[in-house]
This record gives C-alpha cells, sequence and structure tokens, in this order.
C-alpha cells in the first residue's frame, strides 16, 4: 500500500505523467478484483496514461489484459491488435488469438485473413500440445520436441519482452517449427492429419505469417488462409473429443 501511496502523490504533484498513472495500475492489478468499481479504476488509469503517453505500448497492453480478465473480450481486441503493430510480441498475439476466438461461434474464421490466420496457428499449437502430452506427459516439450527447436525457441524468448522471459516456450515457434515436430513425432500424428499434405500447408502460412509481424499488407495472400482456418478448427475437435473418451 506504500508504493500505491506514492504513486497517487506523484500523480498529483505531475498529472501529466502518463508513466505515473500505468504504474499505479499495474499496482492496483496485483491486488483482488473484488468487485467491478476497482476494475473500473484500473481501467481509468490506463487509458488516461495512453490518453497522455500516445505512443505508449505497455499501457494498452495491460488494460487489453485487463479487459480480457474480466470477459470483455470484444475491448480488449483493439488495444491487443494495436500494440503489435509496435512490438513482435508472441504474449499479446496469444491473447489476441483467445479475443478472436471467444467472438468466433463453432471456429468459422473471420472474413479478415489475419484473424483467420491467428486461429489457424492458434489450432496448430494447442494440436500439438495435446498429442504430445498424451504421449510424454509433462516432459513432453523435451522428449516431443526436436532439440534444435527448442534451442530456436529459446534463443527467440530470450530476445522477447521481459514480461515474456516466462512465457511458454512453443508460443516462439514457426510453421516451419511446427512442421518438423509433427514429422518428427509422425506415429502420433498421422491418425489425425496427413503429414505429408499438412506440411506443404504449413510452409505455404509461413510467409502470410512474416507478412502480419511485419504489418505488410496481406491483399496478395490466398483465400486458402481461411479455408486451412476452417478444416484445422475440425481437426483440433476431432482431437479434443478423441481425448476426453480416454
Amino acid at each position: 500500500m506504500e508504493k500505491i501511496e506514492l504513486l497517487n502523490d506523484k500523480i498529483k504533484k505531475n498529472p501529466r505523467d502518463p508513466m505515473n498513472y500505468y504504474y499505479l495500475g499495474k499496482e492496483l492489478m496485483n491486488l483482488p478484483l473484488k468487485n467491478i468499481e476497482s476494475v473500473d479504476a484500473i481501467e481509468k488509469l490506463f487509458k488516461k496514461s495512453i490518453e497522455l503517453g500516445q505512443g505508449l505500448w505497455a499501457p494498452k497492453i495491460i488494460l487489453g489484459e485487463l479487459l480480457y480478465k474480466v470477459g470483455r473480450f470484444r475491448e480488449a481486441e483493439p488495444y491487443f491488435k494495436e500494440s503489435l503493430k509496435k512490438i513482435p510480441s508472441e504474449s499479446v498475439k496469444e491473447y489476441l488469438t483467445r479475443c478472436i476466438s471467444k467472438k468466433s461461434p463453432g471456429g468459422k474464421p473471420y472474413e479478415n485473413k489475419r484473424d483467420s490466420l491467428y486461429l489457424f496457428e492458434n489450432n496448430v499449437r494447442e494440436f500439438i500440445r495435446i498429442l504430445l502430452e498424451s504421449n510424454y506427459g509433462e516432459d513432453w516439450w523435451r522428449k516431443g520436441v526436436p532439440s534444435k527447436i527448442r534451442a530456436s525457441c529459446a534463443a527467440r524468448r530470450e530476445e522477447a519482452l521481459d514480461e515474456e522471459k516466462s512465457s511458454d516456450l512453443l508460443l516462439f515457434a514457426d510453421f516451419h517449427n511446427y512442421k518438423i515436430i509433427i514429422e518428427s513425432n509422425k506415429n502420433l500424428f498421422s491418425s489425425y492429419i496427413d503429414i505429408k499434405e499438412w506440411g506443404k500447408k504449413l510452409n505455404e502460412m509461413e510467409p502470410i505469417r512474416n507478412a502480419i509481424a511485419h504489418n505488410r499488407p496481406l491483399s496478395v495472400a490466398p483465400v486458402r488462409v481461411k479455408e486451412y482456418s476452417l478444416t484445422f478448427q475440425k481437426i483440433i475437435d476431432k482431437v479434443k473429443k478423441s481425448m476426453n473418451k480416454h
């Protein structure tokens, strides 16, 4: 509480400093959110920080997380999208994907190719994780993922934001990595997909993923982004149904 009082004093002394509002909001987020009033108070602090510091990305990310945690997915989504224009954050992309999936009934892909690709990649990651965990248990990352891929993901995470240094390593894999993981565990994945066919499809998605990461236009992206997203949604649904029977 001492730190909260200190930050309140800083705001009184310098009400035009956006970072004081941001730091106070973060401190309050560490406390139990017992009622909507406390959420509203934190939301106002982050919005004030964004208002005063138009170029800041951190308040947008944390505000998005706050809105996501209280179930306001549509409101959270724009903050994550805006943040991704500034920083290539895997954890932000993960939050954005969750927001998109929450408003995508039945796994139906959106007309927006960008959203469809986010959903597709999220399903591919979930597909890999579920099957590797079911076969290798808690040690699935070490036993099911080739050492070169593990090292590559660890290196990418090391270069990520400080807040992401403890994030799931699979978030730092790319489509080429997914392809290798699947090919290295053919006996597990071949029951659900044609390994060769989906290997080609994953390769097709990598340049589109790179275009998104660098905010390049996707006007030339093939329609198959949406097609693949819908097809893989059916695959992951089949996997989950199969796992629930065991």
